[in-house]
C-alpha cells in the first residue's frame, strides 16, 4: 500500500505545476464554464456478483471554476455534499459501491434516464468499453460498445428527464446443415450452436417523485448450447440464464441519506434432452438452479466541506438458491441441494478537491459473510443421507485510490493498480478512462 500511495502522490505533485500554469487562462473561461456546468444525478448501486445489481449503479459535465464552485455551494443545503465534487466520474471512482457517492458514466447508463441531457464521449481502454451520448432537444441518444464474455455487445437507447430505455445485444450463433446420400438412402443433419455470451436484454428506468425505478431483463447463454437433429434422433441442450433485476432508490431526493433496494431473479438452466422413436430422456446437470436475491444498500456523507467529503455505507444481499433435484431412476437415487446466505459489505470513500483541475479519492471495502447455510439431501434404495453446512467469514479488504483530472472539456481518470508490477502500463494503472464533454 505504501508503494501505491507514493506512486499516486508523485503523479499529483507533478501535475499540480501544470494545473497552476493554466490558472490565468482558466479564469478567462470562467463565464463559459458557469454556463456549461451542471450537476449530474447520483449513481445506482451496482449489482452483485453474477453481473447483477450490487448488493447495486446525467447531465453534461463541464468545467468547474472557483466562482461557480462558490455560488453552487451557497445554494446547497447544510446537509448536502459539496457541489464542486459532484461531477461525473469514470469507473475508477467508487469501487466500493457507496450508495451516496457521485455518479459514474457506466452507473448512469445502468439507469438510463440519468443520462438525460448528457453530451459526452466516454472510453475505458482498460476494460474495452466505449460509449457516446448526444442530446437533440429533449431527447438524448445513447450508444455503447462492451463485451459479453468473448462476444462484442451493442447497447443503444434513448433518455429523457422522465424515462430512459436501452437494449443490449450480443450474437454468437452458427448453423450447419449436411445431406448425405448413398445406396441406403439419404440422411439429413441439421445442427446449431449458440456461443457463451450471446445475450439480449432491455433496461427501463424512470423517476416517480422522490423515488426512481430501474428494471432490466436478460436472456443469456452461459455455455455452448448445441442442438442436433439427425433422424430419428434429436438432441437439444439448454444452457441459458433468464433473469430480471428490479431496483428502487431515492436518487432524486438529493439525500442526505441515500438508499437503494430491490431484488434479482435468475433461472440458470443446464440440461440436455434427447428424443427418439417413442422415447425421451432428459439429463439435468448439477449446476442448474433458481435464485432469488433481495438486496438493500445505503450510504451517506459523514463529513462534508467545500473541498472534501467522506462517505460511509453498507451494502447487503440475501441470496436464496435452490438447485434442481438430480434423479436417476435406474439407480433409484435423488440428490437435492439448497443454499441461503446473508452477505454485507461495509464501505468507505473519501475525496478531496485539490484545485479546479484535480480531485483525488480513495476508499476501501470488504464483504462479510454474516451467515451461509447450505443443505444437501441424498437418498437411494438403502436410505437417506442429509448434510448441512454453516459458515461465517469476513473476506479480505479491498482498497483503492485514484485521481480525476479535468481541463476544459477533457476528463482523464485513473486508479492505482491492485498489484504493482514491472509492466509499463499495467504496472501502475488499474482502471483508466477518458471523457470529452461537448
Amino acid at each position: 500500500m505504501n508503494i501505491k500511495l507514493i506512486a499516486l502522490t508523485s503523479i499529483v505533485a507533478a501535475s499540480m505545476a501544470f494545473a497552476q500554469y493554466d490558472d490565468d487562462e482558466y479564469e478567462e473561461e470562467t463565464t463559459t464554464s458557469q454556463e456549461e456546468s451542471s450537476e449530474p444525478a447520483r449513481e445506482e448501486a451496482s449489482e452483485p456478483a453474477e453481473e447483477a445489481p450490487a448488493p447495486a449503479p446525467a447531465p453534461a459535465v463541464a468545467e468547474e471554476s472557483s466562482s461557480s464552485f462558490t455560488e453552487e455551494t451557497q445554494e446547497a443545503s447544510a446537509n448536502a455534499p459539496a457541489t464542486g465534487l459532484s461531477v461525473l466520474h469514470g469507473s475508477a471512482y467508487n469501487r466500493g459501491d457507496n450508495q451516496a457517492a457521485a455518479s459514474t458514466y457506466r452507473g448512469n447508463m445502468a439507469s438510463p434516464y440519468l443520462m438525460a441531457g448528457t453530451n459526452a464521449v466516454y472510453v475505458e481502454p482498460t476494460t474495452n468499453y466505449g460509449a457516446a451520448a448526444f442530446t437533440n432537444g429533449s431527447m438524448t441518444y445513447l450508444v455503447a460498445f462492451d463485451n459479453s464474455l468473448n462476444l462484442g455487445m451493442l447497447t443503444a437507447g434513448i433518455a429523457t428527464k422522465t424515462f430512459g430505455v436501452t437494449l443490449n445485444l450480443a450474437l454468437g450463433k452458427i448453423w450447419v446443415s449436411e445431406e448425405t446420400s448413398d445406396d441406403d438412402g439419404k440422411v439429413e443433419t441439421d445442427a446449431s450452436l449458440t456461443k457463451p455470451g450471446d445475450v439480449i436484454g432491455a433496461t427501463f428506468a424512470a423517476p416517480f417523485g422522490g423515488i426512481d425505478l430501474t428494471v432490466d431483463a436478460f436472456w443469456r447463454t452461459h455455455s455452448n448450447d448445441v442442438d442436433v437433429e439427425e433422424s430419428p434422433l434429436e438432441t437439444n441442450s439448454s444452457m441459458w440464464d433468464l433473469g430480471a433485476n428490479v431496483t428502487l432508490s431515492n436518487t432524486p431526493s438529493n439525500g442526505p441519506f441515500y438508499w437503494g433496494a430491490g431484488a434479482q431473479i435468475v433461472r440458470h438452466e443446464s440440461s440436455t434432452e434427447t428424443e427418439g422413436v417413442g422415447a425421451s430422456v432428459e439429463v439435468v446437470n448439477n449446476d442448474a438452479y433458481f435464485a432469488l436475491q433481495p438486496f438493500f444498500n445505503f450510504g451517506m456523507a459523514v463529513a462534508s466541506k467545500e473541498d472534501m467529503r467522506i462517505f460511509l455505507g453498507l451494502n447487503t444481499r440475501v441470496p436464496i438458491i435452490f438447485y434442481d433435484e438430480i434423479e436417476n431412476k435406474n439407480a433409484n437415487t435423488k440428490d437435492s441441494y439448497s443454499d441461503f446466505g446473508i452477505y454485507t459489505t461495509p464501505n468507505l470513500l473519501g475525496e478531496l478537491q485539490l484545485s479546479e483541475n484535480w480531485i483525488v479519492y480513495g476508499g476501501a471495502a470488504f464483504e462479510w459473510q454474516v451467515i451461509d447455510y447450505a443443505g444437501e439431501e441424498f437418498s437411494n434404495a438403502a436410505g437417506k443421507d442429509e448434510i448441512s453446512f454453516l459458515s461465517m467469514q469476513t473476506n479480505a479488504t479491498m482498497a483503492f485510490a485514484g485521481a480525476r483530472f479535468q481541463y476544459k472539456r477533457l476528463v482523464l481518470e485513473a486508479s492505482i493498480a491492485d498489484q504493482l508490477n514491472t509492466n509499463a502500463w499495467s504496472g501502475l494503472i488499474g482502471n483508466f478512462s477518458g471523457m470529452i464533454n461537448f
